[in-house]
């Protein structure tokens, strides 16, 4: 077998676009043989910092589960097939006999953030070479590239711990690097550019380890007057270290005889400043790796939300980047190892960002739906399910026949108020059309509202982002007073309209009553339900553009850029629960119109005999509700006790409800 140190003696064409070493390289351990990188992977083991960065790092890169593909000819991962039976699948859940691949990746990856680089080593079939068995990682100190001058690389030396050179070929090792800008076959991590702080932190512990073991008072000098004779110097400076060397012995009075006399020469542990040392050495380490404070377990104001996002910008900023190495490693090295048997396939990890309950909730909504309008315009089951890509586990069932349309009976010639009630009910709803028109209206006038909102909560976390003040994301707030008074006079609208319709109802049924008009406690009411929903929406808005915030802050991210990523992130919001909460608003002024001008027609001794839920409004009435429609009240106490603020009270739907009470001026 020709060894790849032959290599570099070819001078044959130059494979490489460029020549990276010199043509004349002959030593075998280039640009100075073994580096540093032992220094580098000794720093883990003395500083807390590091440990803890490099720990949680490589940790959480090791749990990260992995899948083989087969590539679609679509190139969408979506259409990938899994493949569970392959060489290369097993090799990687078990690298080698005494190594679990969680332990491998771990290993792997501590090597690459102490030193950039990580080293795997494949052994195979003495009989069949061609077929790799095992995956060992190697320390990166151990491992020496061989440049050629020609084809860029001739192989790889390991050094062995007792100093043998064993020669590797290129197809026996994959290195994983962090890129280093003046070597290309070595990388480069954090740690090289941290190691003088690191150093200090070192020295700062021992020195005050040093403190408590060498004097408990060190640094001074005992000045004798004249020289002393050998027996003396020694005599005084046994009696000295008998007396006050060590931690027991404390601030014990010395006594000084013959003229000596003690010249103070110490430097107390405040002097010295070790407390901020290190607080200035943990910021500087995690600097270099990009790693925030949270992600170290240092938290100084806490909850759910920016638990949930801090497990998220983790994720993102610091695994992915990690597995994406990894993953580059074995589809561009390890998997053309197997030949045409791998031809197409792939490796892939899932993904390690904590799904978004909230989010999730959203999507399924908005595809629900979006399914629900699709159905109602006709499209098939099939074909819907393919657009919005829904679950196959869904079961499309065609909707029941409606019952043949009966024609309606004659009305008597002289029709009781009840007929006409139902006459009326059973007429186009103007208060639902009347609704939906002043909600159009009123979303329209909403974005300029919306964009005020924004431009303040973006100006906000530019500011606290410059100022690199994380935890006031939880403090952000925009003002609600112009959307209150915009929300206020449209509720009064509709509350004087319904008012209105509730005269007309009465008049259709031979009563004479007036409507309430929006002022005293109807107005009060009003004012009170603008101002609750208009400060919900802003709280809301700045909840989601501080979770935003949290997510797409990077180090070393200006506030300006963090505030365009926000501002994206919001405009690409749906308008859905902005609907939904404006809609429930204007609704329950519909409602409390009604019950106004139904007070007032009671005061003047004018009111109903009796009322009638009405829940029939829309297609999506829930069950609760169904329920409800055409339930008897003898009393409007009774009624407005299940109708207190819009719909009724115990609807799924909530805000979403359009249920109401109709009066009957006629007998049961």
């Amino acid at each position: 077998m020709r060894s790849p140190l032959g290599a570099l003696a070819r001078g044959l064409r130059n494979k490489a676009p460029v020549p990276y070493v010199s043509r004349g390289i002959r030593h075998a351990l280039p640009f100075g043989g073994r580096n540093d990188a032992t220094a580098q992977m000794q720093a883990m083991g003395s500083d807390g910092t590091l440990f803890s960065i490099v720990h949680r790092t490589s940790n959480a890169t090791s749990q990260v589960n992995w899948n083989l593909w087969r590539k679609a000819a679509s190139g969408k991962d979506e259409d990938r097939q899994e493949v569970t039976r392959h060489l290369a699948l097993d090799i990687w859940s078990k690298p080698n006999p005494f190594m679990p691949r969680q332990e491998f990746v771990e290993s792997t990856q501590q090597h690459v953030d102490l030193t950039g680089e990580g080293w795997w080593v494949i052994a195979r079939n003495p009989a069949m070479r061609s077929i790799p068995l095992e995956l060992w990682p190697v320390r990166p100190d151990r491992m020496v590239p061989v440049p050629h001058p020609t084809d860029f690389l001739a192989g790889y030396i390991y050094i062995s711990p007792d100093g043998e050179q064993v020669p590797l070929k290129v197809d026996e090792v994959i290195q994983l690097r962090m890129p280093n800008p003046l070597d290309p076959y070595r990388g480069m991590g954090p740690v090289q550019s941290i190691l003088t702080e690191l150093d200090a932190t070192k020295y700062s512990a021992q020195w005050n380890r040093n403190f408590f073991i060498n004097s408990a008072l060190p640094g001074g000098v005992i000045e004798a007057p004249n020289n002393l004779t050998d027996d003396e110097f020694n005599d005084l400076r046994d009696r000295w270290d008998e007396q006050h060397r060590g931690v027991a012995a404390a601030h014990r009075v010395a006594i000084l005889e013959g003229g000596l006399k003690w010249v103070d020469r110490k430097f107390t542990q405040r002097d010295m400043q070790f407390a901020e040392l290190r607080e200035i050495s943990r910021d500087v380490i995690r600097e270099a790796f990009g790693i925030p404070a949270f992600a170290l377990g240092e938290v100084s104001d806490v909850n759910r939300a920016t638990a949930d996002a801090s497990k998220a910008m983790f994720a993102e900023q610091l695994t992915i980047p990690r597995l994406e190495r990894i993953k580059a490693a074995l589809n561009h090295d390890f998997l053309p190892l197997f030949g045409d048997t791998a031809r197409d396939l792939e490796f892939d990890y899932e993904d390690p960002i904590p799904p978004d309950a909230e989010a999730r909730d959203r999507e399924r909504t908005s595809k629900a739906t979006a399914a629900k309008l699709y159905r109602e315009a006709g499209y098939t089951g099939d074909s819907i399910k393919e657009a919005l890509e829904l679950p196959d586990t869904l079961v499309w069932k065609e909707p029941a026949p409606q019952p043949t349309q009966q024609p309606a009976p004659v009305p008597p010639a002289e029709p009781t108020p009840e007929a006409l009630l139902r006459r009326l009910r059973a007429q186009a709803e103007p208060e639902r059309e009347d609704w939906e028109t002043r909600l159009e209206d009123l979303l329209a006038q909403w974005e300029q509202v919306t964009e005020d909102q924004r431009r303040e909560l973006e100006s906000q976390i530019r500011r606290i982002v410059d100022e690199g003040a994380a935890a006031d994301l939880a403090g952000l707030a925009v003002s609600s007073g112009v959307a209150a008074a915009l929300l206020e006079a449209v509720m009064a609208e509709q509350a004087e309209a319904a008012g209105q319709r509730m005269v007309e109802a009465a008049a259709e049924q031979g009563a004479t009553i007036e409507a309430a008009p929006v002022a005293g406690a109807l107005a009060v009411a009003l004012a009170a339900g603008a101002t609750v929903t208009a400060a919900l929406l802003a709280a809301g808005l700045a909840v989601a553009a501080a979770r935003a915030a949290l997510r797409v802050w990077a180090p070393g991210m200006s506030g300006e850029a963090v505030s365009d990523r926000v501002r994206d992130f919001l405009a690409s919001l749906s308008d859905a629960s902005l609907r939904t909460e404006l809609g429930g608003a204007i609704w329950s002024a519909e409602n409390r119109g009604r019950f106004a001008t139904l007070e007032l027609a009671e005061a003047d001794g004018r009111g109903a005999a009796w009322y009638e839920a009405s829940e029939t409004r829309d297609t999506a009435t829930c069950d609760f509700c169904q329920v409800a429609d055409g339930r008897r009240y003898d009393s409007l106490a009774a009624a407005q006790f299940e109708y207190p603020n819009g719909g009724y009270w115990a609807c799924r739907g909530r805000e979403r409800c359009r249920g109401t009470i109709e009066p009957h001026w006629g007998s049961a």
